[in-house]
């Protein structure tokens, strides 16, 4: 959770159409990769590896054995210790040993299958 000055300072809200959005200012902005990827492809052309990837409540459009393929190419895109983020619906405790919970909705890559 951030703080109200921390919300201030790295976010500017949205006005008009954009009313309820939150855009990330420049500043914080230089420090993201953002990247959107196919995540059927076999293989993602993205400059990992990275700190946390967030894909959030798409999976939940998979089967589990497609899952499980795409889990494991996000393994050599985090960072030891990297996060990947999920959504409220999505379960992936069972599926691949490489991602350990975290959170409610954070699992860790584990350090030895960096």
């Amino acid at each position: 959770t951030l703080s109200p000055q921390q919300l201030q300072r790295y976010f500017m809200r949205g006005t008009g159409p954009h009313e309820g959005l939150v855009r990330v200012r420049q500043e914080l902005a230089n420090y993201v990769e953002f990247s959107s990827v196919n995540l059927l492809e076999k293989q993602y052309n993205v400059p990992g590896p990275f700190d946390a990837i967030f894909c959030r409540n798409v999976m939940i459009y998979f089967d589990k054995t497609t899952q499980e393929d795409i889990l494991r190419r996000f393994v050599p895109l985090l960072k030891p210790d990297g996060l990947l983020f999920a959504g409220h619906s999505e379960n992936f405790s069972n599926l691949v040993r490489e991602f350990s919970l975290r959170g409610q909705t954070v699992y860790a890559l584990s350090k030895d299958k960096a």
